[in-house]
């Protein structure tokens, strides 16, 4: 039994069971004692029409003490219930300022950490559980403003000199051979993209990242992202695949729905093998876009990369929670699934099935 609520229910119950049994049988003992012992006082001077002692047949003494019996089990077995129903009442009334507690942690999230416990008119050991786990939020918000500035501080600080040595590798010219020259600027970008990631993190998270919410059409945003992509796809001979696709209109953040859809078409080509399965389509009242594709082997458990860019596209979802993301990942495929609002004002046939994978015959980018 794993419910505390059942458990401290349980515990009541039993102790007014045992408390039954004891006082029955404390009963029995001493009523059977007293209608057996013949050595005991018969007079009553007080009451001389009193009859006990040595007045009854051992056929009679059975037939009171089976009665006996038989009343307090006829009593005893509804007031046990009775009596957990009572303890399981009790209880629910006593853990109720944790049910509480529990609901305002669930909403304390990063990254609004400055908001702090409050349970009004509880005992003593609750009011010291809740200065405790107030400081505690208190440490952890100090802790996560720090490393976040301290995370911003870096990224920006970053940025001008990897900009100076990007432009130094491009004068230098002849003088550094082309293959080094090339690899140079493919890791300054690979710096640079990740210092920008960073620094997009940080200020989402600080609040700094002010969305501009507005009408577009999400099939057309999908099509420009995936056609990029398919570009370097095809240099791993990799195609993207996409289905047909009519317009789409949507309201969120155009910026920042471009840099989720450019993250998870990077995911998709770093980790995945495969084609790349983009399909869109109306469902269930909102307009749900899927990619997918193969996973490939790794080698090592170990994770390759610092996941930067699935960090990234939770923490701008974060930002609008219209927006669902879902992920799932299966032995040999990886599926995202978002899901977007359709613009208010907007008539769409919402009947068309959305199938997991395209057909042979759609096109390819």
């Amino acid at each position: 039994m794993r419910s505390l609520r059942w458990r401290l229910a349980a515990w009541f119950g039993v102790s007014v069971v045992l408390l039954l049994v004891a006082f029955v049988g404390f009963t029995y003992h001493f009523l059977n004692a007293e209608l057996h012992n013949k050595n005991w006082q018969k007079n009553y001077p007080e009451h001389p029409d009193w009859k006990l002692h040595g007045s009854y047949s051992e056929a009679e003494v059975a037939d009171i003490m089976e009665e006996l019996i038989e009343i307090s089990l006829l009593y005893g077995i509804p007031l046990a219930v009775v009596a957990v129903i009572i303890g399981f009442m009790l209880s629910s009334k006593s853990l109720r300022p944790i049910a509480h507690l529990n609901e305002q942690l669930q909403t304390i999230r990063a990254p609004d950490l400055s908001r702090r416990i409050e349970l009004p008119e509880v005992d003593a050991e609750f009011r010291g559980l809740v200065k405790h786990l107030n400081e505690l939020l208190g440490r952890v918000d100090h802790a996560y403003t720090d490393m976040s500035d301290y995370a911003a501080k870096v990224a920006h600080e970053l940025r001008t000199p990897l900009a100076i040595l990007r432009l130094k590798v491009e004068q230098a010219g002849d003088r550094i051979p082309p293959e080094l020259a090339e690899q140079l600027q493919t890791e300054l970008h690979q710096i640079t993209h990740v210092i920008d990631q960073s620094l997009l993190i940080a200020k989402a998270e600080q609040g700094r990242l002010k969305l501009q919410l507005r009408t577009f059409d999400l099939a057309q945003l999908v099509t420009d992202v995936a056609e990029d992509f398919a570009l370097l796809a095809q240099e791993n001979n990799r195609l993207v695949r996409l289905f047909p696709m009519r317009p789409s209109p949507v309201r969120a953040d155009p910026k920042q729905a471009r840099q989720i859809l450019h993250n998870l078409f990077t995911n998709a080509l770093k980790h995945g093998q495969g084609n790349i399965h983009v399909r869109l389509a109306p469902r269930h009242g909102r307009f749900v876009l899927i990619i997918a594709n193969g996973l490939r082997a790794r080698s090592s458990p170990q994770p390759e990369t610092l996941g930067l860019g699935l960090r990234v596209v939770k923490t701008l979802i974060g930002l609008q929670p219209e927006i669902k993301y879902r992920r799932r990942s299966g032995a040999r495929d990886y599926l995202v699934r978002l899901s977007f609002p359709i613009a208010t004002g907007q008539v769409i046939n919402l009947t068309e099935p959305l199938p997991l994978r395209p057909a042979a015959s759609d096109p390819m980018i």
